[in-house]
């Protein structure tokens, strides 16, 4: 009896732990903008009937308190693949939508045609360039996840300034984002990218501070590096 009752003590003790741990992580309700990207991959037959819900669901968003803007990008190559790129005011704002009905109405939507549960991730700004007009038809939109060890973030953010700064001047450049998730993993960060043709495209991976950051950025990755492309949706 005595045993058991210390086992329950010690369980009541981490709970009270973790609730406090995830209380401390909480991030400010002002704090923004939330940046969030959702991915979506559904049954090959059903990519109509998914860009429809999809788009029911962007247009019932950007009526939303606190939205900044909401669009529905497609993965070049997987046309199963999507995603739905997000900027909210704050965490106040992204947390009262996760409550809302829209998202609630999708997710379930979604279930009979899904491969797998939504993937939400939120984050915050860590470079943001100055924004050089909207996409167009012609645009290239790239994502691209990067994950490396607690102990190589300081290596990595330093190796992002040279790469930020020379992306920023780049012609063709439309928008460039180095986006940091949160919270509490600040390990994992994500590139939003959109270029105005493939040319320049193609000219960004060839320029000497892209091929700098990709072989410093090598042996610091947990994961592959994960760089995809996609259309926005209209």
């Amino acid at each position: 009896m005595r045993l058991l009752l210390k086992m329950l003590f010690c369980a009541l003790a981490l709970a009270g732990f973790v609730q406090t741990a995830n209380a401390a992580e909480a991030p400010p309700p002002t704090q923004g903008p939330i940046y969030v990207t959702t991915f979506f991959e559904v049954t090959p037959g059903k990519t109509a009937m998914a860009r429809t819900m999809l788009k029911d669901y962007r247009d019932a968003v950007r009526k939303e308190p606190g939205i900044m803007s909401s669009d529905i990008l497609a993965e070049v190559g997987a046309t199963s693949r999507f995603a739905t790129n997000e900027v909210w005011r704050d965490w106040a704002a992204y947390d009262a939508h996760v409550k809302a009905g829209p998202r609630d109405q999708l997710y379930t939507k979604m279930l009979p045609i899904q491969f797998g549960p939504p993937d939400a991730r939120p984050h915050l700004g860590h470079f943001l360039a100055p924004e050089m007009g909207a996409p167009t038809g012609n645009s290239v939109i790239i994502l691209s996840h990067l994950d490396v060890t607690p102990p190589a973030i300081p290596k990595l953010l330093e190796i992002m300034k040279p790469l930020s700064e020379g992306s920023a001047k780049e012609q063709g450049m439309t928008k460039y984002q180095i986006l940091r998730q949160a919270p509490g993993v600040g390990n994992h960060l994500r590139l939003y990218e959109v270029w105005a043709s493939e040319r320049a495209w193609d000219a960004h991976n060839l320029a000497a501070h892209t091929q700098q950051f990709r072989n410093e950025l090598a042996p610091l990755l947990g994961t592959p590096y994960d760089q995809r492309k996609y259309t926005i949706v209209n």
